[in-house]
């Protein structure tokens, strides 16, 4: 790949698209589904590639199979962390073909992961492979990262490398958001997942006065939740929509004719940087003990199942405009700020303090049947990484 730093647009040369489809090839063909993740196999093939090359690694296994590989080019400060996942969702139904044997149409290559995250981890290699060569100018730390466990909570996967292996950065790129080089995250909700346990007593579906109905109180206090993001407090934030709640799973009962003694409901509640998820979950404590004071044989448990916290990065900090001049000058278009409602590995590594923002080539596809990226989008996406890192570090 050409390092280029004042080209207005380019076309991707015929190898630099060779040289990925024939990566993301290999990365797709590794099954990574998460359950389990085996994400050991796509870490292999990491290796091999930074052994080729000879970029320093390190492998991080909190769980066996389930390996975090980190390659390091250059030393010191400042150190920009360069984020991608190895596992990707089922692959489900719906596929017009197999969906890990990368399928190549013009200038697309189907698969799945092929957006979400492979195709990106393809670009982060091969921008990798170029700032090995010019490793020696750099005054400071690229480190990629290819981490496991993001598609269930990141327990062995980002956060476990950050609170557990001393993983650290002033700065990070996340390319796990789509939008095609358009969008640059710089804001997200924060994550709020409850589980609400119903506690009853069972009996004989003939006789439910002798028993509880665990299903009953937890409708109680359902009726009360309903709508409970509209009457939240908070400020309005100008790149996020307001806060959501989602009743996502109620289980509850064994059979028609038992008194259910235990209901189970798990909410899902994104709420905005203004927001504490304290009260929110203080909150949901008042309306369950509601419930027990107007039925006393009503009991309940509160779980907090995970909590990560909002994102709000300045829109004026340096990476930020790096990254918006070098992608005018490499597709000829420009970047605007965005803020999600959902989740990414800007998360956990913010809550680290490292300056994270999300930026990544491909469409809305992550998740679905047919999942595809564009191979133009995969090499303009390289040399903006290339060329921003050479910006910060050289």
């Amino acid at each position: 790949m050409e390092i280029r730093n004042n080209s207005k647009s380019f076309g991707p040369s015929t190898s630099a698209k060779s040289e990925t489809i024939k990566l993301l090839s290999d990365l797709i063909a590794e099954d990574t589904t998460n359950p389990p993740g085996n994400e050991s196999r796509v870490a292999g093939l990491v290796k091999r590639f930074f052994e080729s090359l000879g970029i320093e690694y390190k492998t991080f296994e909190k769980e066996k199979g389930r390996a975090n590989i980190i390659g390091y080019i250059g030393k010191g400060k400042p150190r920009l962390l360069l984020a991608c996942h190895m596992d990707t969702v089922p692959a489900g139904e719906g596929w017009n073909s197999n969906p890990f044997k990368a399928r190549v149409d013009g200038d697309k290559i189907y698969g799945r992961g092929a957006v979400d995250n492979k195709g990106p981890l393809a670009g982060i290699l091969m921008a990798a492979k170029t700032l090995k060569s010019v490793e020696a100018s750099l005054r400071g730390q690229v480190i990629i990262a290819c981490v496991a466990d993001e598609e269930a909570g990141s327990k062995a996967g980002m956060r476990y490398l950050l609170g557990e292996c001393g993983l650290a950065a002033e700065y990070a790129i996340v390319p796990d958001i789509e939008h095609e080089l358009r969008k640059i995250d710089v804001a997200e909700k924060g994550l709020l997942f409850l589980k609400v346990t119903s506690l009853g007593k069972q009996a004989h579906g003939s006789a439910p006065d002798e028993g509880v109905n665990a299903v009953w109180n937890m409708h109680e206090f359902l009726a009360l939740l309903k709508g409970y993001e509209k009457r939240m407090k908070f400020r309005k934030h100008a790149l996020l929509s307001p806060p959501t709640l989602n009743l996502g799973i109620v289980k509850g009962g064994e059979a028609a004719n038992i008194v259910p003694a235990r209901c189970e409901a798990t909410i899902d509640i994104r709420y905005l940087p203004s927001q504490k998820s304290s009260v929110i979950v203080s909150d949901v404590r008042k309306m369950l003990a509601g419930v027990t004071r107007k039925n006393k044989k009503a009991k309940f448990a509160l779980d907090v199942i995970d909590d990560q916290k909002p994102v709000a990065i300045d829109g004026g900090n340096a990476l930020i405009g790096m990254i918006k001049r070098r992608v005018v000058e490499v597709t000829g278009k420009k970047a605007e700020l965005i803020g999600i409602s959902g989740t990414t590995l800007v998360k956990p590594l913010a809550a680290a303090g490292v300056t994270a923002v999300g930026f990544s080539p491909g469409k809305g596809l992550a998740h679905m049947s047919n999942e595809y990226i564009s191979l133009t989008e995969l090499v303009h996406f390289s040399e903006t990484i290339v060329l921003v890192c050479m910006d910060l570090l050289a």
